[in-house]
């Protein structure tokens, strides 16, 4: 791989670059967890994926129910728009437009990526926040 992008991350890096298999075109793209072995090197096992398989990877994990209890840090569910206070609804939509923007971003910088039904439910729930917070006196 050859990093574009490098970030600390646990013990080690999360990294995305241009792909090991790449055929020098730079066409394939890839991220990766670098951690660090024992003797504190970045290890030559760290796996590399493609962001496909790392798609459908997620994928298969909320498919089986893994990714709730591997990743505690989700939140709880969203509650129902109603059940919301005025100020809670403020700022569910401020956090909802930053978090539209920045999908807008990552689909100008990862084409490759599916972002449209993610995106589609962000901004089903920013207008869902934004029609209640406009019903309300």
């Amino acid at each position: 791989m050859i990093p574009t992008h490098v970030t600390p991350y646990r013990h080690g890096e999360l990294r995305i670059g241009w792909a090991s298999w790449d055929d020098g075109t730079f066409k394939d793209r890839s991220i990766k967890w670098a951690y660090r072995d024992a003797s504190g090197k970045i290890s030559r096992g760290s796996p590399e994926l493609p962001f496909d398989i790392l798609l459908d990877m997620v994928d298969l994990a909320l498919a089986q129910s893994e990714v709730p209890s591997a990743l505690p840090l989700l939140g709880p569910k969203p509650r129902a728009v109603s059940q919301l206070s005025k100020p809670e609804l403020s700022e569910e939509r401020k956090m909802l437009a930053a978090r539209l923007t920045h999908m807008q971003a990552l689909v100008m910088d990862l084409p490759w990526a599916n972002w449209q039904p993610v995106y589609d439910q962000v901004g089903a729930r920013y207008d869902e926040v934004k029609t209640e917070l406009a019903s309300r006196p």
